[in-house]
């Protein structure tokens, strides 16, 4: 499970920003907590804020960081193709565009009956990789334990460093090693198990981008696996689909071949029961968005849930209706539905959320955005002049909309004037 995601000098963040997934010490929705280890750990983080605020740089740097450990073996400034240069979006508006963008990941990992900390991170910069570590302990998840021990660490100018059980491997990677390429994706690729692990971390995070329109469109015509061959795959989506919409019985799935297509392609027809106890057949296409959204998200929350992964999504409630995404946070924070610990982070507008009967304060987060500088923190931080945090017992909602916590809109007239 994810302990904390840390990262600096990049997108509106000008400082550093912290994503802290390991609860304080209330008692509130104690169902929430899962333990593992020596840490107390949340499943779920709203992350909230004005349009502009920052919110979606949140979500995009850990998109980032997850891009460069998958892709960075793909990294080279002679590469025509935009997706495979690096490029660092880093602070625009200080020196801090001159100085390299930091990521981090604390987290927890099994390795047989253990349980043991990791810390992987990394600074980088357009020119290329400044400074990469990658340590554990089976103790704390904080970094900065001086009982870590480092598998690797990297940094310019200097020796590499490496685990006396990785020296096998050295003359490899010095060989191999650009400074545009991250060690843990060239090691990945020399089949060093221990950096295969955090690359295969990161390969179970769904990261989701649904404020992009385009990718939106491109997301709903997602065909759940072996939904064109299993009837049982086929009646599990009808059963997914029938908590939002008990109209529909059954799902169609006809295949045909494109001649300008080397895939197969598909239509989905959605049948329905009808008043007068026949049957009627839709296509999928003349569904409402809400239907197709949940249809194609059936894959990404099942894969997510059991593999125990993490669905980081950019504005995941657009076209959904809210109890519909009130459910999805109830899957996650019931230890029954959610055995495997997978844990879901989302920005979001709706306030609705906002309920001491369903997060937790430290499961609330906001992002403000002063003078051009973001800054992220949950409403577990805040305090008022007399150093009280937030009650528990509070109307979250009322009191955000009403400024008590910051990260909302400066408003004035729209169309100017008094």
């Amino acid at each position: 499970m994810l302990l904390q995601f840390y990262f600096s000098n990049y997108r509106s963040f000008e400082g550093e920003a912290t994503l802290d997934m390991r609860a304080s010490g209330s008692n509130e929705l104690s169902s929430h907590i899962r333990v593992q280890g020596n840490e107390k750990i949340l499943p779920v983080s709203a992350i909230y804020g004005a349009n502009a605020s920052g919110k979606s740089s949140v979500f995009e740097a850990f998109e980032f960081m997850a891009w460069c450990v998958s892709n960075s073996l793909s990294f080279s400034k002679e590469n025509k193709e935009k997706s495979q240069r690096l490029n660092v979006d880093s602070f625009k508006f200080s020196d801090k565009v001159k100085e390299p963008s930091e990521f981090e990941i604390n987290y927890i990992d099994t390795n047989g009956k253990k349980e043991l900390y990791y810390t992987y991170g990394f600074k980088i910069t357009n020119s290329g990789v400044i400074e990469e570590y990658l340590a554990y302990n089976t103790k704390t998840g904080i970094k900065r334990n001086k009982d870590f021990i480092y598998i690797f660490h990297r940094k310019q100018n200097e020796k590499l460093h490496l685990n006396p059980s990785l020296e096998k491997f050295k003359e490899n990677i010095e060989i191999s090693l650009k400074k545009e390429t991250l060690l843990v994706s060239l090691g990945a690729a020399l089949n060093i198990k221990e950096m295969k692990k955090v690359q295969e971390w990161f390969y179970k995070t769904e990261v989701i981008n649904f404020s992009n329109s385009l990718y939106g469109a491109f997301f709903e015509n997602i065909l759940p696996r072996k939904a064109d061959e299993s009837q049982e795959v086929r009646e599990n989506l009808v059963k997914f689909i029938n908590s939002f919409d008990d109209s529909i019985i059954d799902i169609e799935i006809e295949k045909y071949s494109s001649n300008d297509k080397e895939e197969d392609s598909y239509k989905v027809y959605t049948i329905h029961k009808t008043k007068n106890g026949n049957t009627s057949k839709l296509s999928l296409s003349e569904e409402s968005s809400g239907t197709k959204k949940m249809f194609a998200l059936y894959q990404t929350l099942l894969d997510v849930l059991e593999q125990g992964g993490i669905f980081f999504a950019d504005e995941l409630d657009i076209k959904l209706h809210p109890l519909l995404m009130r459910n999805i946070l109830l899957t996650f924070t019931d230890k029954e539905k959610n055995k495997n610990n997978a844990q879901l982070i989302f920005t979001t507008h709706n306030t609705i959320y906002m309920d001491m009967n369903l997060l937790r304060r430290d499961e609330i987060w906001f992002v403000e955005k002063s003078q051009g500088v973001s800054n992220l923190y949950s409403l577990d931080d805040i305090t008022n002049e007399k150093g009280e945090k937030v009650r528990k017992d509070s109307n979250y909602e009322k009191h955000y909309l009403l400024g008590n916590y910051g990260a909302v809109p400066y408003l004035k007239n729209l169309l100017g004037g008094n």
